[in-house]
């Protein structure tokens, strides 16, 4: 056992900066002397006194032996991993490095429709053909839940030659797949298990929440330690076991998705995120757990209001909940999320973690106060006594029956579609068309449309749809999406 207590990298960043270095490495604001004054006014000069790459400044070059992989070990035991590796790109760069190792050109991988668009990135880069798999979908709350353990059973029946199953859990909405189930679904076909835990960096540590990944068996997972504990922006962990995962052929693979220029103080971040939630993690978000209960419990009692919660355990796909995501909607006192959203922002000063069409979320952790929850309580409560009998504009309505298109059918591989000769049509017109784009409402994450696939009539009514209800869709060439880029010849 490893002292868990222990944060290596922390403290070198810290004796970086008390030593006082001259640094003539990068990077070239020379530890805040040659910052901007605006800089230094929003980040402070101690920030920037700490803002080295590591091989540069923060590891004395006859020592590299690590730092950085003794605050990974450190990771890895307190997430049950035999290995793990920080990662300053974000979870993106750890779903890319997973689909590159266990993905093969032109075989199949099993994958959920819902997943976000990093691993449809992912399976672009490594050539792989994707076998998805349809979620189901809570129509009340129009959100998608996931795979089940029965639909994973069945997929590596259709697909025998699939070299891995991939899920994604928990979903943006809290809602927790049955890890467990579909891992030893996945095992039991000889494959592996692999997990976007990316809104799940705070499950490991305490027994009120869902099942972590490791726990339930996966062989391979990442989380974004930036999203729900205290990272700073970007900062993830992968983490993977041996039984099935050649470790150092996915070590070189990190490599390729990783900057070179990794900056410290998110290293720093990974490192004291761990030391703080190993050691004091039950503590902390068992007081989460019971702001939540008395945040969602005010809320309910808001006429106009209503909040998801654990009745959605009753989807077939929906196995665990966790409390700490406030998913609230006011479509009762005539507003969508997006209004919610701007009425808080500009009235109250709240800031929400996302809205779209009818929903907004509140994201609660071990940083929230009583006095935070009560501000947001009294906010929705104002809001809910000023637009009490307001009529839902047609935009709103609108709004509120978008429904998420199908997936149709997967013509060309989405690496041979990303680089076909292709033309620019008419959204209209492209019914029938392959498509070469990734469009991606944001939030949450998840692709309408990928490369190689089929263009359906229902796809086109949800993207004209979208782009009159104000859904933010990504990676379209034309933002306004009246045109779309399509196969040529399709």
């Amino acid at each position: 056992m490893l002292d868990q207590d222990r944060t290596p990298y922390v403290d070198a960043v810290r004796r970086y900066r008390e030593l006082g270095y001259i640094p003539f490495h990068t990077p070239g604001h020379k530890i805040g002397h040659g910052a901007s004054e605006r800089l230094v006014e929003v980040i402070g000069e101690r920030a920037l006194q700490a803002d080295a790459v590591p091989q540069a400044g923060i590891e004395d070059s006859r020592e590299s032996t690590g730092l950085i992989g003794e605050a990974e070990r450190l990771a890895a035991e307190a997430y049950g991993a035999d290995e793990a590796w920080f990662l300053v790109n974000g979870s993106t760069s750890g779903v890319h490095s997973l689909a590159l190792f266990f993905g093969r050109p032109d075989e199949p991988l099993i994958v959920p429709r819902n997943s976000h668009k990093s691993l449809l990135a992912g399976i672009v880069f490594s050539g792989a053909i994707p076998h998805y798999v349809e979620p189901q979908i809570d129509d009340e709350w129009q959100i998608p839940l996931g795979m089940t353990r029965a639909a994973v059973a069945q997929a590596v029946i259709e697909q025998p030659a699939a070299t891995a199953v991939f899920t994604s859990s928990p979903n943006y909405y809290g809602v927790g797949a049955d890890l467990t189930g579909m891992a030893e679904a996945a095992h039991a076909a000889g494959l592996p298990f692999v997990v976007d835990q990316a809104w799940g960096p705070h499950l490991r540590f305490c027994t009120g929440l869902p099942i972590d990944a490791m726990a339930a068996g996966a062989d391979a997972a990442v989380n974004s330690t930036h999203k729900l504990i205290a990272g700073l922006t970007q900062a993830s962990l992968l983490m993977a076991t041996s039984e099935r995962v050649n470790l150092k052929r996915l070590a070189s693979i990190i490599k390729m998705t990783q900057s070179t220029s990794r900056l410290a103080l998110i290293f720093a971040s990974i490192d004291a995120s761990r030391q703080q939630m190993a050691m004091h993690g039950q503590e902390l978000w068992d007081g989460a757990i019971e702001l939540s209960a008395w945040t969602r419990q005010r809320i309910r009692e808001i006429p106009g209001m209503r909040i998801l919660g654990e009745e959605i355990l009753e989807q077939d796909a929906a196995h665990e909940f966790d409390p700490t995501r406030l998913t609230l909607t006011a479509r009762d006192l005539g507003l969508s999320g997006y209004e919610l959203e701007t009425v808080l922002r500009d009235d109250y000063r709240i800031a929400v973690e996302m809205a779209e069409p009818v929903n907004v979320m509140f994201n609660i952790t071990h940083g929230d106060s009583r006095d935070s929850a009560r501000s947001l309580v009294e906010a929705l409560t104002d809001v809910a006594n000023r637009y009490r009998g307001t009529q839902p504009s047609p935009l709103m309505e609108r709004a509120a029956a978008l429904q998420f298109p199908r997936f149709t059918r997967q013509v060309l591989s989405p690496r041979t579609a990303f680089y076909a000769p292709s033309d620019v049509v008419d959204t209209a017109q492209a019914v029938g068309r392959v498509g070469t784009e990734i469009l991606t409402p944001y939030p949450p994450g998840i692709p309408a449309l990928g490369p190689g696939e089929e263009i359906s009539q229902e796809i086109v009514d949800y993207l004209l749809e979208a782009a009159v209800v104000g859904v933010r869709v990504q990676g379209a060439e034309d933002a306004t999406l009246q045109t779309l880029r399509v196969v040529a010849g399709s």
